[in-house]
């Protein structure tokens, strides 16, 4: 489902007029380290023990300690999916990164990053086919070239504050575009080597000629052997090198094993002997690993032994697989013993030439959440992409994984929503899993201690696919029915079996309403009218979207507001009043009055992000209201905004938070001191509203 995340990353924009000082709104971190994916790890060629490592989801960190701390470096950053992060030879405070949208740079080792330009556009990045992308020139840090996700070539002289388009020759345009995997410019800054899918090319920058090196299949990385002087590149089964002195001629190792050659390292114990190590993976079972190749002797020897995965930092680990796609491979220039290797789930570092691995993700928290929920007890539930659902039993310190606890193709993959119901708590969740094409729910009586997997009344045949948000409909709305919390409603989206479902029986089974609303393409935007739970409050997207009430529990559904049809969520307060998040313009807040029929403007909020999504009201203070804007296009950094006088004046409470993705779910604790905020990327964190 790793592919499913770069569609959904809602990252939010700059603020509004302020009541109070920004200083004065202190965020804490509340969840937990790993289960992500991490594109790329570099050494800092020059700063002995300083290591970068990207995301691709929430931006990039920086460790000055070999990995045992990350902490975030996305100042300035507009986009957190990075491929690769780069540091130029002669001077380690420059660095550039390749994201989503467009290429960064840093003059302070990643303190604050500047946007060069996008080539209108054309100047975007992906992981994981991007891995080496962007080269520095090693004579002249300004100087640098970017092979884009669209194989294109762009060479700047300015930090990229301007680029040249350099036409590719035929052997590299006879096949279809894809992504460029690696590049590089020799020593001297006289030549370009450059890698595409295909074929291996060198471009002479005084002549503007290029020559080709070698055709391949399927090349995924590329690599500058400074000792031997010497290309080293990953292709298919194999890898092959060839000499500086003799181009064209190329000499391959034995195949790999199992799978094929993904990524690769070199270390050279002498400057005359050098030992390739290799990531590789298995796109038929979705696994992958180290390997070292033996030379002389021309064999394979695995390095998938001896892991010591981090389940403090990384929870998930009681059921995540290690054996999977190794995305990145480093070795450190300063001690080559030690090795960094990234995955689908972590970070793992080896100080014994890749013969034991501690996993090292404290700080990174490579996280996508998706809802939170707190019980009567304060206790942190947070649903999430691919992570399953999780617990935290002391405010956010730490987290343990409560579904999956094991890997089986029914219970690994998205849990969508999630509410805590009652005191003992039950746990009502939804559920779509990685390996079935079916959407469930799953339900514990004991606090999380186990859970019950269900389908009654749910479709089973497959997920709905007309008329639904990212191509599949899923689970992704959940109301609770607060005087009757048997009574449990949820939205699918599609109109080939998605809609309102009710269950009157705690969860256990589910049935169709009577009646539908007119549009069944749903978000989050489901609410029970706590003053009268009759009414049933459904709002939706696109074509006839906006608001639908019903006034008899889903028997009949009216149309009531039209002129924001993009409704992405609602929150009702204890009076019945009804706020709907969603895009009118930009993002933008509408309330309702009493009668639930007529809505009216409460706030456009001005700043770059396209809806409203994350509603909080304080259930101590229902006047005070937390919205949280999103953006469809994965760039930051987000907006959180507050109002103490139920939306007559606002003010902007990001604080010291993070740059990055803005709240897929928001609650305040019951006693409504805290509110909580689960984040598209970036996990969950806290912030004390209850003495402003």
């Amino acid at each position: 489902m790793k592919k499913l995340l770069s569609l959904i990353f809602f990252i939010l924009f700059s603020g509004h007029g302020a009541a109070w000082s920004q200083g004065t709104f202190n965020w804490e971190f509340a969840g937990w380290y790993g289960g992500g994916t991490y594109p790329n790890v570099e050494f800092d060629p020059s700063v002995q023990n300083r290591v970068y490592l990207t995301s691709d989801v929430d931006g990039i960190w920086r460790s000055d300690d070999l990995g045992n701390h990350w902490y975030h470096i996305n100042n300035g950053l507009g986009g957190l999916m990075v491929p690769q992060v780069a540091i130029a030879p002669t001077n380690s405070n420059i660095l550039y990164a390749t994201t989503n949208v467009g290429v960064y740079y840093s003059l302070n080792a990643g303190q604050s990053w500047n946007a060069s330009d996008t080539a209108n556009g054309k100047m975007t990045f992906i992981r994981p086919q991007n891995y080496r992308s962007l080269a520095i020139d090693p004579t002249n840090p300004q100087h640098v070239c970017v092979g884009t996700q669209s194989q294109q070539l762009y060479c700047s002289s300015n930090y990229g504050q301007s680029w040249q388009n350099i036409p590719l020759p035929a052997a590299a345009t006879a096949q279809p575009a894809a992504p460029i995997p690696a590049m590089f410019i020799t020593r001297d800054g006289k030549n370009l080597y450059m890698a595409t899918s295909q074929v291996v090319l060198e471009y002479n920058f005084g002549k503007s000629t290029w020559t080709t090196l070698g055709q391949f299949n399927n090349i995924t990385d590329m690599i500058e052997d400074k000792f031997l002087n010497r290309v080293y590149i990953a292709s298919g089964s194999s890898f092959s090198y060839m000499s500086e002195y003799m181009p064209g001629s190329w000499v391959s190792s034995n195949p790999i094993p199992a799978g094929i050659v993904y990524r690769i390292a070199l270390m050279h114990p002498t400057n005359m002997t050098v030992q390739v190590y290799v990531s590789w993976w298995n796109a038929t079972n979705y696994t992958g690993g180290v390997m070292a190749y033996q030379d002389p002797g021309g064999y394979w020897l695995s390095l998938d032994y001896n892991f010591f995965p981090d389940q403090y930092s990384d929870p998930t680990r009681v059921w995540a697989s290690i054996s999977t796609v190794q995305e990145s491979l480093k070795v450190d220039p300063f001690n080559h013993n030690v090795l960094f290797r990234t995955d689908n789930w972590g970070v793992w570092r080896s100080d014994y030439g890749g013969y034991s691995w501690n996993e090292r993700v404290y700080g990174a928290q490579n996280v996508v959440a998706s809802d939170i929920a707190i019980d009567t007890h304060g206790n942190i539930y947070v649903g999430t992409m691919d992570d399953g659902l999780l617990e935290s039993t002391n405010g956010g310190k730490s987290y343990t994984a409560i579904f999956p606890t094991t890997y089986a193709n029914n219970t690994a993959g998205e849990v969508w929503r999630v509410a805590a119901i009652g005191s003992v708590p039950r746990i009502v969740a939804t559920s779509s899993p990685w390996n079935v094409n079916y959407n469930q729910v799953i339900v514990s009586e004991n606090g999380g201690q186990s859970f019950q997997i269900i389908n009654n009344g749910i479709p089973t045949s497959g997920r709905p696919s007309i008329n639904t948000l990212w191509g599949q409909g899923y689970p992704r709305a959940l109301a609770v029915d607060g005087s009757n919390p048997n009574t449990i409603y949820m939205g699918i989206d599609g109109d080939d079996g998605g809609g309102l479902f009710v269950s009157t029986n705690g969860g256990y089974s589910w049935s169709q309403t009577p009646g539908q609303p007119g549009s069944k393409e749903i978000y989050h935007a489901l609410a029970v009218n706590p003053a009268n739970p009759n009414n049933i409050i459904w709002g939706c997207v696109g074509n006839n979207g906006g608001i639908y009430l019903s006034t008899d529990k889903g028997r009949s559904f009216k149309y009531v507001e039209s002129s924001m049809q993009w409704v992405f969520n609602l929150a009702v307060d204890p009076s019945g009043i009804v706020y709907a998040g969603g895009s009118w313009g930009g993002p933008a807040l509408f309330v309702s009055d009493a009668t639930e029929t007529n809505y009216t403007l409460l706030k456009q909020f001005n700043d770059k992000a396209d809806a409203v999504d994350g509603i909080a009201i304080n259930p101590k203070n229902p006047k005070m209201i937390v919205v949280s804007t999103v953006s469809w296009n994965s760039q930051a950094p987000c907006n959180f905004y507050m109002t103490k006088d139920s939306g007559k004046t606002w003010t902007n409470i990001n604080g010291n938070l993070p740059g990055g993705a803005g709240a897929s779910g928001m609650t305040f604790d019951p006693q409504g001191q805290y509110l909580y905020i689960a984040r598209y990327a970036g996990c969950v964190w806290k912030i004390n509203l209850g003495s402003i």
